[in-house]
């Protein structure tokens, strides 16, 4: 089965050339990391990101700083991407198993037999359902950025219509079996984080559940998420990916106000590497 981007021309460029442009702009951008991905040092082990899924206008160049790194780290054959449900459709964990994803860049071959291996270690948590997928953006408008940077790797989507953190805990301890003597896997958790305040508001709401993740603090973050209303949207794919790793490094956190200029309704970003 072949996936149709659904969000092409609205968050990002509908047109090759000009989606290159758009990336490449986001590089430069005044908020992003002022150059292209260079250099490769290569990791020993797998790397996580954290990457926002806005409109590429609004958090691309915080997202590039993600890319940014990764690219001077690891060169996956496979790419495990845990996004969050924006629409209500679906299971409660729906992985796409088979065909490709396609986007202006290309298509981009699903890696079934990961994904298989994954729902075994699940004991039925995890689903395949396509559903969930359909019109979902936030696992698609992470593709175009990875065909930019690299030229040959599979997928694995994966969305989280159930956030519990008991369900992001169990869904790390099934990544880290994955990722055992792995060095050419790349794990995303794609999540934008406070919505629709000021700034400053999201500034510092953003910077509270962010030093609760980087301390491993996972319960005490759904806590003050709910205390505090801090509504992030990935918050479980944000802890199964962070709880899969050791460290935490926060290489980007703004809001679309820094990026765009209306500082009064923003949302928060963060690029984050993990290994």
């Amino acid at each position: 089965m072949i996936r149709r981007p659904v969000v092409s021309g609205k968050f990002y460029a509908d047109n090759e050339e000009e989606l290159k442009s758009q990336i490449r702009n986001c590089f430069f951008h005044p908020v992003g990391p002022g150059s292209l991905p260079h250099g490769w040092e290569k990791n020993e082990g797998p790397i996580g990101l954290i990457v926002p899924h806005a409109g590429y206008m609004a958090s691309g160049p915080v997202a590039v700083w993600s890319y940014w790194k990764a690219g001077a780290l690891v060169k996956p054959s496979t790419i495990l991407i845990v996004g969050p449900n924006h629409t209500g459709l679906g299971t409660k964990l729906s992985l796409w198993l088979e065909g490709a994803w396609e986007t202006p860049l290309g298509s981009v071959e699903i890696d079934h037999d990961f994904g298989r291996s994954l729902m075994a270690e699940s004991n039925g948590m995890i689903m395949p359902d396509t559903s969930a997928h359909l019109y979902e953006h936030s696992i698609e408008v992470q593709l175009p950025f990875l065909q930019f940077l690299y030229s040959d790797f599979k997928i694995v989507p994966l969305i989280m219509t159930d956030q519990r953190v008991e369900v992001a805990l169990s869904l790390s301890e099934i990544i880290k079996k994955e990722l055992m003597g792995r060095n050419d896997v790349l794990v995303i958790a794609s999540s934008d984080l406070n919505h629709y305040e000021a700034h400053e508001v999201t500034m510092e709401k953003d910077n509270e559940l962010l030093s609760l993740i980087l301390d491993g603090k996972y319960r005490e973050s759904y806590e003050l998420s709910q205390e505090k209303r801090i509504t992030a949207c990935g918050l479980g794919p944000i802890v199964a990916v962070r709880n899969s790793f050791e460290s935490m490094e926060v290489l980007c956190s703004t809001t679309s106000g820094e990026v765009m200029g209306d500082r009064y309704r923003t949302v928060g970003y963060v690029a984050a590497l993990l290994s």
